[in-house]
């Protein structure tokens, strides 16, 4: 189930700000300055116009290009915008006008042919343009701000007889429907429905109607089991109830063309919505309308007619319908905005812009990492010293060097290498591409399980989408981590534990999942397997010995089932230890444990070593001995 994106109790407010995001209105002068100014940062929705913070689409570089959206120009400038057919945009202030077509990198300043570096196109429902052409034709300004913002000025028209009436944009012309074709939905599309903006979540469609007086979202999310009218309407009372909300009326209708289940319910603002839920193709939609001066159920039954033309289909040969989808080849934006980075990922994948990692449910993902380059690294030192990383994780019937590649990326030299990796469960692909500016390594790297041969066929597209706004990030960052494998292999870092009275040095290359060590298990993950250390009071060796040993019984004989290989009794950090090593197959993948158990006052000590077979080369083995060598007591417990 999904959630209402508007909050309980601020529906009047939100509303009103969810329109003042996307309507072009025209700014007012003030009177205190006598020039307009925009100010805005390229990855944030947050403008500045005219002195007043609005919230706008996000402005992205493409081709090193500022897109932004087209209605700031007529908040802060108050210039005309019109739609001429259905794809040309006309922009004039004053005595000068500009051309541009939607899709296309062709336009007109005046009289003179422009040749854009970035075609003009909707995202979400908005209009992007290529901010210096539009600037130029404005006769405004542009100049940066201390803290890597784009100001861009103008002195106002002499009086308001030379700006021209404010008729706005309409690229809705002859559009009877809206909806989204990635999640195949259609709505009918009244002269008084607004799209919002969902911040880049096209499983969420929200909107508002021009007068402030209701507010609709659509949430889509896919859901493979099926469910009937009086299923939806459970799952409907169920949430209202959750939430606290009274119910005030319910109903399912299972004959429908499409059955649905609709209900009433009262927040605890006192704000009414009508919830729907539509089952339909191994999805689950969900409508939620507010309306702020309804005050009893039966005041919300005008918007029937709206919310029964709710379709789970969509037309993609019907130019009626304004499709809100920006995904197109299966492929959707994601952007961090610190670093300046776009680029297109599968659509349906989930997606964290913020740690730049992008996976399927099937298991193919993509990972993208920035740090700073050693002196002296190259792009061919940089594929070599990864080559060599392979080497030394993978015994030598675990991978297959492909081949590498020179190549381009945002213009810039870029190396690609495909290497076939086997864990035991099949042949994945790794592609690796790396770029080297300014002294810093942005690294990109695609895998695809064996099978996903869909998502393999997608690389060539993903990889010519990347767009780096180098001068972005040089802006933003200094001096980064250093990823330099052949330096880092040989570094620890000791790691002390007062509470449990211990100390072990850590390698650094392994990346840390739980690695507070006053707390009871330590966790390190690296290629092909874990390290953890279960710290465990008032025990005793024997009995996590025999619980370990239970915990391995394979009881049924399955071939691929755990096996215990050995059981040594030995020392270890000066005190009696038991070692017992396990073999089995998880998830397709062998793999072999080892855990050391020991115990000094009071403490029963853990330590759980896991590696695949596919990894186990001599380097890796050699590197987990030197750790559990380096284990020793502080005394301090």
């Amino acid at each position: 189930m999904g959630f209402k994106v508007l909050k309980q109790g601020l529906c009047a407010i939100l509303a009103l700000l969810l329109l003042f995001s996307i309507l072009p209105i025209p700014t007012a002068r003030a009177a205190e300055t006598d020039k307009l100014q925009l100010s805005l940062k390229v990855g944030s929705t947050s403008a500045t116009v005219n002195g007043k913070k609005v919230t706008i689409e996000r402005p992205y570089m493409e081709n090193g290009t500022v897109m932004v959206p087209l209605g700031v120009f007529k908040k802060t400038f108050g210039s005309t915008v019109s739609l001429e057919g259905n794809d040309v945009v006309k922009v004039t202030y004053g005595s000068h006008t500009g051309l541009m077509t939607i899709g296309s990198i062709s336009a007109w300043k005046d009289e003179t042919k422009v040749k854009l570096t970035s075609a003009p196109r909707m995202v979400s429902g908005v209009l992007m343009v290529p901010l210096r052409f539009v600037a130029s034709v404005l006769g405004a300004t542009l100049s940066q701000g201390n803290g890597g913002e784009l100001i861009i000025t103008i002195a106002p028209a002499d009086n308001e007889g030379d700006v021209p009436v404010d008729t706005g944009i309409d690229s809705d012309v002859g559009k009877t429907q809206i909806g989204n074709s990635y999640f195949q939905w259609t709505l009918n599309y009244p002269s008084g429905l607004i799209a919002g903006n969902s911040g880049g979540d096209e499983s969420v469609a929200t909107f508002s109607s021009a007068d402030n007086l209701y507010y609709l979202e659509i949430h889509a999310s896919d859901q493979a089991v099926s469910v009937d009218a009086d299923g939806l309407l459970e799952q409907l009372v169920r949430e209202v109830e959750e939430g606290g909300e009274l119910i005030l009326d319910r109903e399912s209708f299972p004959n429908a063309s499409v059955p649905y289940a609709r209900l009433v319910s009262k927040d605890s603002s006192g704000a009414l919505w009508e919830n729907r839920l539509i089952y339909a193709e191994g999805r689950l939609y969900e409508i939620y309308l507010t309306d702020e001066k309804a005050t009893n159920y039966k005041d919300l039954a005008k918007y029937a007619g709206l919310l029964s033309s709710f379709r789970p289909s969509f037309d993609t040969k019907d130019n009626k319908i304004r499709d809100l989808s920006t995904v197109k080849n299966g492929l959707s934006e994601a952007y961090n905005e610190d670093y300046g980075i776009s680029l297109q990922v599968p659509a349906a994948w989930i997606k964290d812009d913020q740690h730049f990692y992008y996976e399927s449910k099937q298991g193919s993902h993509l990972s993208v990492a920035i740090t700073s380059a050693p002196a002296g690294s190259t792009l061919e030192s940089w594929a070599e010293e990864l080559k060599t990383k392979t080497q030394e994780n993978f015994v030598a019937d675990a991978y297959i060097v492909k081949g590498s590649m020179k190549s381009e990326i945002t213009g810039v030299p870029a190396q690609i290498s495909e290497t076939q990796l086997n864990f035991g469960n099949g042949w994945a692909t790794e592609y690796q591409a790396l770029v080297l500016k300014n002294g810093y390594r942005y690294y990109f790297e695609y895998v695809t399980p064996a099978g996903q041969e869909d998502d393999k066929a997608k690389f060539k597209a993903i990889i010519s989408s990347i767009d780096i706004d180098f001068d972005l990030l040089k802006e933003n960052f200094g001096r980064l981590a250093c990823d330099d494998y052949k330096t880092i292999k040989n570094k620890t870092i000791t790691k002390v534990s007062k509470r449990y009275g211990y100390a072990i040095d850590i390698p650094r290359l392994w990346t840390p999942n739980q690695d507070v060590f006053e707390t009871q298990l330590v966790e390190y993950r690296f290629i092909g397997g874990r390290f953890q250390i279960n710290s465990k009071p008032e025990s005793s060796v024997d009995y996590v010995v025999n619980m370990l040993k239970d915990s391995y019984q394979n009881k049924n004989n399955d071939p691929k089932g755990p096996r215990i290989e050995s059981i040594v009794e030995s020392t270890f950090a000066g005190v009696p230890a038991t070692i017992l090593t396990v073999h089995q197959i998880k998830n397709g993948v062998p793999v072999r444990s080892k855990h050391v158990v020991f115990g000094k006052n009071e403490v029963v000590y853990t330590i759980t070593v896991t590696l695949n077979d596919a990894n186990a080369t001599a380097e890796q083995q050699a590197l987990l001995d030197k750790t559990l060598q380096s284990f020793r007591f502080t005394g301090n417990e």
